[in-house]
């Protein structure tokens, strides 16, 4: 029984530490993240504004992507 847990201490170490690009600071996970939470917290433009800025065919100028970014 001894090796089983050591064998799984070790695979645990093994994936907490073998992927940084994933769940470092800096990682993907951690971006999205961060993305996902400033969309929903943070609003650029009213719907007034969105109507406005992004309607009849103005969906890719850069004043509807401000609203978006």
């Amino acid at each position: 029984m001894r090796w089983l847990r050591v064998g799984v201490v070790v695979l645990a170490v093994m994936a907490t530490t073998g992927c940084p690009s994933e769940f470092g600071k800096d990682g993907r996970i951690a971006k999205a993240v961060h993305k996902d939470s400033t969309e929903l917290v943070i609003k650029r433009c009213s719907k007034a504004k969105i109507e406005e800025v992004c309607g009849n065919g103005k969906q890719h100028t850069p004043g509807c992507k401000a609203c978006f970014e």
